[in-house]
C-alpha cells in the first residue's frame, strides 16, 4: 500500500516530468541569429588563439586511430544534435565502421531508453531531493529573477525550488541554431550506431545512463547556482556560441572554438575573468575530464582487435582528453578522415 509521502512524490515526479518537456520543447521556434566569432577576431585575439592552441595536446581532427601492437582504436569525435553536413563524414566512416569488431558509444539508444526508470529511481539526477531547495539559497532578488523567467516556461515554483541549477542553466541556453540540452541527441552518434546495428557490429555503452547528468551534479551546489545566474543575466548572444562550436567541429577545429567561449562568455557582466574561469574548468573537469578517466578501464578492456570509440568531440582534445590519454596508455596516434 502507498503510504501519503510515496503519492505525494510520485505527484512530484510527474510535474516534474511535465516541466522536463515544456523545457525541452522550449526555442524550438526561435530563429537562429547567431555567427561565427572566429570570422571576426582581433589581430590581437588571433595571436592569442595561436599561442593558446598550442598548449592543447591533439587540437585538431575529429577521426584519430591509435595503434598498439596488433589493436587498433578508431576514435571519433561527435556532435550530439543533427545537421545536415555530417552525411559527408558518415560518407567516410561508414567503412570504418561495417569493418569493426566493436563500436563504443557514450550510450547506446538501447540503454538511453531506461532513462525514465533512472530518473525515477534517482530523483537526486535532477532534483534537490533535500535540504533546502533554491529558493532559500538564493537572493530573494535573484530567486524572484529566476521564478519570473521560468514561469514564462509553464514552470511551477514548487518544482523550479527543487531543480539542479546545471538542469535549468541548460533549459535557459536554447538556440534557434539547434542549441544545447539534455534531450537534444539526434547527430552523428545515433548515425553511427544506426550502421553498427545494420551491419551487425556489437555496440556497448561506456557509461550507465544518467552517468552525464551524475556529473554535472557532483558539482558544488553553489557554484551551480551562480553559474545559473550568470547565464540568467548574461545577454551576450549564445547563437554566436552554437555557431561557432558547429563551424568548428566540421572543420575539425573544435578546440579552437572552446578556447573563445571560455574568453567571451559573460563579458558582459561585472565578473572577474579568473572567476568565469574557475567555473569554466570545474564544469569541464565534472563533465568531461572525469567521465574521460572511467571510459578509459572500458576502452582498454575491449578484446575488440578494431574498436571504433565514437564519443561527444570535446571528449578528444587536451591533457586529460581521451587521445591523450590513450597516448599515456603506449599508444601511437595518426589522424584519419573525417
Amino acid at each position: 500500500m502507498k503510504t501519503a509521502g510515496n503519492c505525494r512524490s510520485l505527484v512530484m515526479f510527474r510535474v516534474f516530468v511535465i516541466c522536463l518537456c515544456l523545457l525541452a520543447a522550449g526555442g524550438a521556434a526561435a530563429r537562429c541569429t547567431g555567427t561565427d566569432m572566429r570570422d571576426r577576431l582581433t589581430p590581437e585575439a588571433e595571436a592569442r588563439l595561436t599561442r593558446e592552441i598550442k598548449q592543447v595536446p591533439f587540437a585538431y581532427g575529429n577521426h584519430w586511430v591509435a595503434t598498439k601492437g596488433n589493436r587498433r582504436i578508431h576514435v571519433i569525435g561527435t556532435q550530439h544534435t543533427g545537421d545536415s553536413r555530417m552525411r559527408a563524414a558518415m560518407r567516410n566512416l561508414t567503412p570504418v565502421i561495417r569493418s569493426a569488431d566493436a563500436v563504443l558509444l557514450e550510450v547506446t539508444q538501447q540503454k538511453l531508453a531506461t532513462l525514465d526508470t533512472v530518473l525515477r529511481s534517482t530523483p537526486g539526477l535532477l532534483t534537490i531531493p533535500k535540504g533546502p531547495g533554491l529558493d532559500t539559497m538564493m537572493r530573494a532578488e535573484d530567486w524572484r529573477l529566476l521564478s519570473v523567467r521560468m514561469a514564462m516556461h509553464g514552470v511551477d515554483e514548487r518544482v523550479l525550488a527543487r531543480m539542479q541549477p546545471w538542469f535549468i542553466s541548460m533549459s535557459l541556453s536554447t538556440s534557434g541554431c539547434g542549441g544545447r540540452g539534455l534531450f537534444a541527441y539526434r547527430g552523428l552518434d545515433d548515425r553511427i550506431e544506426k550502421i553498427a546495428i545494420r551491419a551487425k557490429v556489437p555496440i556497448g555503452s561506456l557509461e550507465n545512463v544518467g552517468d552525464g547528468m551524475r556529473a554535472l551534479s557532483a558539482i558544488p551546489i553553489r557554484d551551480q547556482i551562480q553559474l545559473l545566474l550568470l547565464d540568467l543575466k548574461s545577454e551576450v548572444n549564445y547563437d554566436d556560441q552554437v555557431v561557432t562550436m558547429a563551424n568548428a567541429y566540421f572543420e575539425q577545429r573544435l578546440a579552437e572554438a572552446m578556447l573563445i567561449e571560455s574568453w567571451t562568455l559573460y563579458r558582459d557582466l561585472k565578473i572577474s575573468r579568473s572567476e568565469v574561469t574557475r567555473l569554466l574548468r570545474q564544469f569541464d573537469a565534472h563533465i568531461l575530464d572525469r567521465r574521460n578517466r572511467a571510459w578509459m578501464p572500458v576502452i582498454l578492456a575491449s578484446d575488440a582487435p578494431v574498436l571504433v570509440v565514437a564519443v561527444g568531440a570535446a571528449h578528444l582534445p587536451g591533457k586529460t582528453g581521451i587521445l591523450n590519454l590513450l597516448k599515456r596508455q603506449g599508444y601511437s596516434l595518426s589522424r584519419a578522415d573525417f
